[in-house]
């Protein structure tokens, strides 16, 4: 007999008064003379099992989830709170960066500061009372004075370079610097400084505002900052150190650009220029990167419109975190992380002999089983950048890494931009002197004011903003309609030696940003352009990881 779903309802409703054990069986044909059950209550091991399942993905699917990474957001809270904002960050995921190169950066200590107590104006209508810069110095000044290197930074970079007897902790360019090295201590003189705006040791937002009744910090009272804002004080600084001329201005990504502004404001006092993974304009993609790191700075509410200083208050640390992840994105290489990291997770249960290796992809074994998919990072590449961001957030002033990066964005040295620098600057000078502000220092206002342009000359040539072109191709940098602009901008480098370095897998300063500068310098007939390109893996950070390549074009260009 067979049995439709009516009747298995009519069975079930009929035996389950008389009965705890219910039997439901079905007749085989007469032929087969067998009787097969279909359920039986004597409930079989592999129903327990199924039963025990059922019930586990049930509790599973009502419980609560568990997101570990918020979590250790939480927990960074509540030690911040619990400690102050002085609290050391520890890692979320420290394996994940024990699979490649990282740059080091220390923490700045045993740095001498150059105090400047008299004002500098900048560009932008800003002025600042005074100002400290930090630095650091390796090697020897010649007698002469003439084997000093100025050394500049990238955003959030200290003056600390290298290693001394005061901080023998290695430094950010430390396989750059010292006897017998690119940058060779036995015959230069290097000068690294943390620049304006930053957090470690010179003047910044978060340093005490002079004209302030309660010395509070600057925070966003800070005024804007420009790279030539930030060259101004270094060559005060070489001023206060006795140095008329410099042997070479070195730089590497933002530094790459002062080095190339720094030469254009002082031609008669750099006599090489290193530019590496550096540009002579800010690209639009650039600016857009960097938007996006101060959007979700300031979107922490503990940021506070910058005014987080006083005590009680929390950094944003997490809107810290989120930046640095964002940058890092920038700062290295879809084929690295792929050769990295690839699509790997992290491990269920690593092998107690592969524990402190389980980030490797290289170390794992066929019996490494991955962990279930998670919310929180679980792949090695997600592990990294979170590492990134934890150990980053608490390092860095978060309003320095505003005014820095937003320095960055404005640099262009096109010369209808350098033209509306050196009005802005005129404009300002013309107010202060109405009101005898500038009486004390009109004249050395006057210098760093024609620093950036030369005098209008009234004929209407004044320089202006090239029209957008459509670009058909992108093979050249000669198809961009702002590069004539961008070369009448650097004629002042035209007899400069001068080298160029770029890496091929750069994102956030494309190697097309290095060949138009190199054009632009050839366009006005320097012929001591010397230009290279990196086939390097680590993107833009190939200038702080490739020494073989970075440091022997330097170490040839400078010897």
């Amino acid at each position: 007999m067979r049995l439709g779903h009516a009747n298995v309802a009519a069975a079930l409703a009929s035996a389950a008064p008389s009965s705890s054990k219910l039997v439901l069986s079905r007749q085989v044909p007469a032929a087969s003379g067998a009787q097969r059950t279909l359920f039986t209550g004597a409930a079989s091991p592999q129903r327990a099992r199924l039963r025990v399942a059922a019930h586990v993905a049930a509790r599973r699917a009502l419980s609560t989830p568990s997101f570990p990474c918020v979590d250790a957001n939480e927990a960074r809270t509540a030690r911040l709170l619990a400690q102050g904002p002085s609290l050391q960050p520890a890692s979320a995921s420290p394996t994940a960066v024990d699979s490649g190169p990282e740059p080091m950066y220390g923490a700045p200590r045993g740095y001498k500061t150059f105090a400047c107590e008299e004002s500098m104006s900048l560009d932008y209508g800003g002025e600042l009372p005074r100002f400290d810069i930090a630095y650091e110095t390796w090697g020897t000044l010649s007698p002469a004075a003439d084997n000093a290197i100025l050394l500049h930074t990238g955003l959030s970079a200290s003056s600390h370079a290298a290693s001394t007897p005061s901080h023998p902790t290695p430094g950010w360019w430390e396989a750059f610097i010292g006897p017998g090295k690119p940058i060779d201590t036995d015959r230069y003189f290097v000068i690294c400084t943390n620049v304006i705006g930053g957090c470690y040791g010179s003047t910044g937002p978060s340093s005490p505002h002079p004209l302030d009744p309660a010395g509070r910090p600057y925070a966003s009272r800070f005024p804007i900052l420009t790279l030539f804002d930030m060259l101004r004080a270094q060559f005060r600084l070489l001023d206060h150190l006795g140095i008329q001329r410099l042997y070479a201005s070195v730089g590497s990504s933002m530094g790459g650009m002062q080095s190339v502004a720094a030469c254009h404001m002082h031609p008669d006092r750099v006599a090489r220029v290193v530019s590496i993974s550096g540009c002579a304009r800010s690209a639009p993609a650039s600016i857009a990167l960097r938007y996006a790191q101060r959007s979700v700075l300031m979107a922490d509410p503990n940021w506070n419109r910058g005014f987080y200083y006083d005590e009680g208050r929390l950094p944003p640390h997490m809107g810290m975190k989120l930046a640095r992840q964002i940058a890092t994105i920038t700062y290295r290489s879809g084929p690295e992380w792929e050769q990295r990291f690839g699509r790997h997770r992290r491990l269920a249960a690593p092998r107690k002999e592969n524990k402190a290796s389980a980030g490797r992809v290289s170390d794992r074994s066929p019996e490494d089983q991955e962990q279930d998919p998670a919310l929180c990072p679980d792949f090695l590449i997600e592990t990294y950048l979170d590492h990134q961001g934890e150990s980053f957030c608490l390092k860095y002033d978060a309003n320095s890494l505003i005014y820095i990066s937003k320095a960055m964005d404005l640099f262009d040295m096109s010369d209808f931009a350098l033209a509306d620098l050196a009005r802005r600057r005129r404009a300002a000078a013309v107010a202060s002197a109405a009101d005898g502000s500038t009486a004390g220092n009109a004249d050395q206002y006057a210098r760093e004011t024609s620093c950036l342009a030369d005098e209008e000359s009234g004929q209407g040539d004044e320089p202006r903003m090239p029209r957008r072109q459509h670009i058909h191709t992108l093979s050249s940098p000669s198809a961009h309609a702002y590069l004539p602009a961008l070369a009448r901008g650097l004629k002042r480098l035209s007899n400069t030696p001068t080298l160029i370095l770029g890496a091929q897998t750069d994102i956030l300063f494309p190697v097309e940003q290095q060949r138009e500068l190199a054009e632009c310098l050839r366009m006005n007939g320097n012929d001591r352009v010397r230009y290279y390109e990196i086939d390097a893996p680590h993107g833009h950070d190939s200038f702080l990881i490739d020494v073989a390549n970075v440091g022997g074009a330097l170490k040839g260009f400078l010897d």
